[in-house]
């Protein structure tokens, strides 16, 4: 099944569903009531009842086509052993870990019982959703994982990672297999929980030297999609790659859709990708200022036709005010 038709339903494809990157979180006055509640943020991301409160906090507020599960693409690693906790103004730290000791250990770690909780979070997100809405799930990929793995939270050069996997070949190499299986079982742990559609979040490719992509980033995602689908052949998966859309091409025969992040033109794009259906891509700068209609009637305009789903090319930020988002989205749900 197409992804625009998960998110669709009966309604009428004149405008293109639409759902956002982020759309749970700090902007929401009702979800920074929740989060006061924690000081630990993976707490929070399994805290079944909250989870399911927050995940559905935009949906009731804006008339939107999808929800998507609140949690965080760093539990992997996190119930692998490697402890991960935010810091104010920082964002994610990530325990300094032997990783030859992580690798022995992987195996006696109960990765479903771990993550029971976000299961149960997903089913009970389901379950209390407008039926007519999806429910997405997701995952980081394996290459951004592991940035944050090898570089104790998140980097700016991403220079101590390259330089990781160049003196430790054989290491890295194991690394990514244990991640990238991982990643596969987290979706379909999402998948059988009760999600609609997945998205794979490969937040750092452009980090990634084109020599290395193939190995990387490609390979390993193709062998994490066909292990989802050969558990769940009909749900849509988006693959969400930061900077390097223009390798897009060369992935056309997953049949799987692309988000477009804000630095590439979609409307270009799409004459690159016949028949795939590509997902963005408004600047979130341009919704924070609010002047973003003109490039919105763009993006509308030029991607008629195809098959599209509005989003932004990368998260919601955390100061947009919601009436930039309420405006947004009328125009986008009135577009004919």
């Amino acid at each position: 099944m197409r992804l625009t038709e998960v998110l669709v339903h009966k309604k009428s494809l004149m405008s293109p569903p639409i759902w956002m990157m982020r759309q749970a979180g700090r902007y929401l006055p009702e979800y920074r009531d929740v989060r006061k509640n924690y000081d630990d943020f993976m707490q929070l991301c399994f805290s079944p009842e909250d989870v399911v409160k927050v995940t559905l906090q935009p949906v009731l507020r804006f008339p939107l086509d999808a929800a998507i599960i609140f949690s965080d693409i760093l539990v992997i690693p996190h119930v692998l052993g490697q402890r991960v906790w935010f810091e104010p103004d920082h964002g994610p730290k990530l325990q300094n870990v032997d990783f030859n000791e992580l690798l022995a250990s992987a195996s006696q770690v109960l990765f479903e019982k771990e993550l029971a909780p976000v299961a149960e979070a997903i089913a009970k997100t389901r379950a209390q959703l407008d039926p007519k809405k999806a429910l997405i799930g997701f995952s980081g990929a394996p290459w951004t994982l592991l940035t944050y793995m090898i570089s104790n939270g998140k980097t700016v050069d991403f220079n101590t990672v390259l330089d990781f996997a160049s003196k430790n070949a054989t290491l890295f190499s194991q690394l990514l297999a244990l991640i990238e299986e991982k990643v596969a079982d987290l979706l379909c742990l999402h998948i059988s929980a009760g999600v609609n559609v997945v998205q794979i979040f490969e937040s750092w490719a452009i980090a990634v030297p084109s020599v290395l992509r193939t190995d990387y980033l490609y390979a390993p995602l193709r062998r994490i999609v066909a292990a989802v689908r050969a558990k769940h052949q009909s749900v849509p998966i988006i693959y969400y790659a930061r900077g390097v859309s223009a390798d897009y091409a060369h992935l056309l025969d997953l049949d799987i859709a692309f988000g477009v992040d804000e630095t590439a033109d979609i409307v270009s794009l799409k004459g690159q990708l016949p028949g795939a259906v590509l997902q963005g891509n408004l600047s979130p700068t341009a919704l924070l200022r609010g002047d973003f209609e003109m490039e919105l009637g763009r993006i509308l305009t030029g991607m008629q036709g195809n098959p599209h789903v509005f989003n932004l090319g990368h998260g919601i930020n955390k100061d947009t005010p919601i009436k930039h988002m309420e405006r947004m989205i009328e125009v986008v749900q009135k577009f004919t």
